[in-house]
């Protein structure tokens, strides 16, 4: 017994027809069983065999069959009986279809089911940018009545439907899906049948983000085998130049795996070094991250490429004045290759493609041609051009809150910014005797080799008051060194997200996000209560008392930017943000990746905010058209983008800091006006 029991239980638990199988057996049991007693018990009335048999099944499956029945025992006995094993015949085929439809229906709960899509967007993965990504996408595919994307996780399918309705019914920016479609499935994203299930050799760009709860090296490990199972998928994955894949890596040092594997369709955004570089620049700018933060979304004006025939053999001097809704920004050659900011005379050639910034791939058109470039004519002529003064940078003093473990990228960055002679000092809880060695990663990081920068440690707390009025630098031994700064003596300080939160998810992104709006809220309460002091102290003397500088956070979580501003701090990157909208933008075109690498980077242009007096001589002109300044901006090989009005904030000027309307119309310059450019030089 228990042999059979042991082989019927191995026979339905791996067969999936094992039910039915069962179920046309005891149908066919029951059938032989009465038609047999039927011909033994009353042979007068059933002549064959086959005419008994179908009384008997007439039995199985219609119980009223039975009133139809001979008078005598024997017939009505069999026709009791085998009516009453239908009924339990009926029972388990209503249980096994019940069950099937069950099934099906939790498949297609679960995500079980297979996508039947193309030229789709795929994501791959799910963490706390993905949202983001999905609002950037939206809105890119916005002007084509929405398109779909398809997203593929280990998350229940339902817990990330969930999140989505969620983000769709928050009172505060609530998400607009714009008739994008958003399809779901549960899987394994390093798994060729689950990638099959998604389409993925169809899809027109592949999203593939690191999954949470890894550290870094292990995350980009994951994107490692990500990558290589597209290319298992399809051989010939991203060979058209058509299809790529934007890969989140997490640390640099790792870029190079994923070029060895996937050097043609892999366009890799390196999460901790963007936003690095990011905070770099706004700490010394903090208005750069509104301009930023316009620049890098699809909500105003991005990067596109287009062809057009009627410029060509024009130069970028010319062309700069040629779209009216639309900055000129470079050129990309036939063979790929990207000119940010090129020479003026550099001529577009047959076959070559414009670099704008514009709303949307179809906002925009040449005009006609007749706006003169007089207002640029004075290069070369020192006479005519105004000479603009910008003295050699003192060295700098920079403050550093809390610990990355790319630690040392972001200094050998700042290395790069920074005047000779410049301190960089780094407040943490972390015992100074131990920086070195985390700096070196576990051997993963080179020493560093500063050229610019001199290094001071600070232990401590940065939402401890008591721990910012004492910054005193330490040796490696933890002995005081008899250097001492106050906060409001900092050229810039940046507030970096708490390092556990960069493996902690969204619990950890909220945590560190706390953590950084209470420092800067006491960052700026000391520095503001010290300049007071300051200004009574020296309100006689002659020299102006320098204003305390805005602190500089990284915020991780969109929903905390209400807020910073409720509290008033004007310094932040929304780092998730930006990288989750580059993207979005690699992911609709992959070449604008290498315009980004550019912009981001110390060695090419980069993005800048000048006084308008840079430009404009205000006692000789002040009134100009947007145009004009842009030309005359050419003088110093510089691509105005956007300008703010000295009387009003980034928030007022949105529309304006990134691609303006009415750039022919001449407007009054006044002291104070911002214009906002891509620059080779500081």
């Amino acid at each position: 017994i228990d042999l059979i029991d042991y082989r019927l239980d191995y026979f339905f638990s791996t067969n999936e027809w094992a039910k039915v199988i069962l179920l046309f057996g005891l149908s066919y049991v029951l059938v032989v069983f009465g038609a047999g007693l039927l011909v033994i018990g009353d042979s007068d009335d059933y002549d064959t065999i086959s005419e008994a048999a179908w009384t008997s099944w007439t039995y199985v499956v219609d119980p009223g069959a039975q009133a139809d029945a001979p008078s005598e025992l024997i017939p009505r006995a069999v026709s009791l009986f085998v009516t009453l094993g239908g009924l339990l015949v009926f029972a388990l085929l209503i249980g096994i279809v019940g069950e099937s439809i069950g099934e099906k229906i939790e498949d297609l709960k679960t995500g079980k089911s297979r996508v039947f899509e193309s030229d789709h967007t795929l994501m791959l993965n799910w963490n706390d940018k993905s949202i983001a990504v999905i609002q950037q996408i939206a809105l890119a595919n916005e002007s084509e009545g929405g398109r779909v994307m398809v997203v593929l996780s280990q998350l229940e399918k339902e817990e990330m439907e969930e999140r989505l309705e969620s983000a769709i019914n928050a009172k505060e920016n609530p998400l607009d899906l714009m008739g994008t479609e958003v399809v779901f499935r549960q899987g394994n994203p390093i798994l060729e049948n689950d990638l099959k299930k998604v389409s993925a050799n169809t899809a027109r760009a592949v999203i593939a983000l690191t999954p949470p709860d890894f550290d870094s090296d292990e995350a980009d490990a994951n994107m490692l085998r990500q990558v290589l199972a597209l290319k298992a998928l399809d051989e010939d994955f991203g060979s058209d130049g058509e299809r790529h894949v934007v890969v989140e890596l997490q640390d640099v040092d790792n870029k190079e795996l994923i070029k060895m594997v996937a050097p043609d369709f892999a366009e890799i955004i390196v999460n901790h070094d963007m936003i690095g570089r990011l905070m770099l620049q706004c700490a010394r700018t903090p208005e750069l991250a509104y301009v930023l933060d316009s620049m890098m979304g699809f909500e105003g004006s991005e990067f596109y490429f287009d062809t057009w025939p009627e410029l060509y053999g024009k130069t970028f001097k010319e062309i700069t004045v040629r779209f009216d809704e639309a900055i000129p920004v470079g050129f990309r050659s036939e063979d790929g290759d990207v000119r940010v900011n090129p020479v003026d005379d550099d001529v577009y050639l047959e076959g070559e493609e414009i670099l704008v910034l514009a709303e949307d791939d179809d906002s925009y058109e040449p005009n006609d041609g007749t706006y003169p470039l007089t207002a640029g004519d004075c290069i070369g002529n020192e006479e005519e051009c105004p000479i603009y003064y910008d003295a050699d940078r003192p060295p700098e003093k920079i403050l550093f809150c809390g610990w990355r473990r790319d630690m040392s990228d972001l200094i050998s960055q700042l290395d790069e910014f920074v005047p000779a002679g410049s301190e960089l000092w780094l407040l943490n809880k972390i015992p100074a005797n131990m920086r070195e060695e985390r700096l070196l990663d576990g051997g993963n990081k080179a020493k560093l080799k500063l050229k610019n920068l001199i290094m001071k440690n600070v232990v401590g707390d940065h939402i401890i008051r008591r721990d910012l009025k004492r910054i005193w630098d330490t040796n490696a031994q933890g002995e005081y060194t008899g250097e001492k700064v106050t906060l409001d003596q900092f050229d810039s300080i940046l507030i970096l997200s708490d390092e556990t939160a960069m493996k902690s998810g969204e619990k950890g992104s909220t945590s560190s996000d706390s953590r950084s709006l209470c420092a800067v809220l006491i960052i700026q309460d000391m520095m503001e209560k010290m300049y007071q002091l300051k200004k009574r102290k020296f309100a006689s003397s002659p020299e102006p008392i320098k204003p305390p500088c805005v602190p500089v956070s990284e915020i991780l979580d969109t929903r905390t930017k209400s807020l910073l501003n409720v509290a008033n701090c004007k310094g932040y990157v929304l780092s998730n943000q930006i990288v989750s909208s580059v993207m979005a933008q690699v992911a609709e075109e992959k070449d604008i990746n290498v315009v980004l690498s550019e912009l981001f980077s110390s060695d090419g242009s980069e993005t800048y905010i000048r006084p308008v007096e840079k430009f404009v001589d205000l006692d000789e002109e002040d009134t100009l058209s947007f145009w004009d300044v842009a030309l005359k901006a050419r003088q110093y090989r510089e691509v105005v983008v956007g300008y703010k009005p000295a009387d009003l904030d980034y928030d007022d000027a949105e529309e304006l800091i990134i691609n303006p309307p009415n750039k022919s119309v001449p407007r009054r310059w006044k002291e104070g006006d911002k214009i906002v450019v891509f620059s080779l030089e500081d």
